[in-house]
């Protein structure tokens, strides 16, 4: 099985928001938007990165890892789900918040809610209650965990709260005897980032404590605009920590996005991972493997 991974497309405001909207964190972001953003971050290039996975991975799955909008206004979310429902049904598509989903405190029913079609049990009211959630796929456990929270200015930190810490070991707990693939999916990156970790998890650790008891195959991530190779150790496994970049960054910044296949090869499961990049000159993608490994 397939699954391909963008991440941050920050798809391009398309209205003005009210004065009253940008009472808050969010005049800085709009600042930036019309300063530098939208001249970085492209509507055409995840166009031409959801395009190709809808052609070459019809049967697979796509993993969206957070940053969808910028400035967290309900339009936004309104915007990109009629947006991403060009591309993608809610069998094909799984995503998390990043840090521009929850740019401010805004009510989640006013959010994130309306990509609902993409998440599973929903409930409005409460974040907390829908995250982490777990998906199925041919026993491949795809498991989705928020690390989006409104943080200061110029700060773009990640926490996941204690109420999903223990949602997560209980989902770990009910699949651990399932000989399932695991594969944790979360936006800010599991390791240190930014000065004081102003780009990273702020509680890092206790995430870590909480999954290291588990059998955890890879865990992959956004936030970072880049392609970023890490790992842990869990249990005896060197565990993959992966992190896509931008799906809508300019051409100059190269365009790209990942597959991770996932095959169970003689009863042990095998990941290869591949980078799709985008040649602007022959307007085609290509593949190009990364890496393999395989789980004893």
């Amino acid at each position: 099985m397939i699954i391909s991974h963008t991440s941050d497309i920050h798809l391009p405001l398309t209205f003005k928001p009210t004065i009253s909207s940008l009472f808050n964190k969010r005049v800085i972001g709009y600042i930036n938007h019309n300063s530098n953003r939208r001249n970085v971050h492209k509507l055409e290039n995840i166009e031409l990165i959801l395009h190709d996975i809808k052609l070459k991975n019809k049967t697979g799955h796509t993993i969206l890892s957070g940053d969808i909008v910028n400035l967290s206004l309900e339009e936004e979310f309104i915007n990109a789900n009629e947006f991403l429902g060009k591309y993608f049904t809610k069998y094909n598509l799984s995503i998390i918040p990043g840090n521009h989903d929850s740019y401010v405190d805004i009510e989640y029913k006013n959010s994130l809610y309306h990509l609902a079609n993409y998440l599973n049990e929903c409930d409005p009211l409460n974040q907390d209650s829908t995250f982490p959630y777990i998906k199925k796929i041919k026993n491949i456990a795809l498991i989705g965990i928020s690390t989006a929270v409104p943080s200061p200015p110029f700060m773009c930190w990640g926490r996941v709260s204690k109420e999903q810490l223990m949602k997560l070991e209980k989902i770990l707990s009910s699949i651990e005897k399932e000989n399932n693939f695991v594969l944790l999916f979360l936006h800010h990156p599991i390791h240190h980032y930014g000065a004081f970790n102003h780009k990273g998890l702020l509680n890092k650790e206790e995430l870590i404590e909480t999954i290291s008891k588990f059998n955890i195959h890879l865990i992959i991530h956004g936030h970072l605009h880049r392609e970023i190779h890490n790992s842990i150790q869990i249990k005896d496994i060197s565990v993959p920590c992966i992190g896509a970049p931008s799906g809508s960054r300019d051409k100059n910044s190269g365009l790209s996005y990942l597959e991770y296949q996932i095959d169970k090869i003689n009863d042990k499961w095998n990941l290869k991972v591949y980078r799709r990049e985008y040649n602007f000159t022959d307007e085609m993608f290509k593949s190009l493997i990364l890496k393999e490994v395989s789980y004893d």
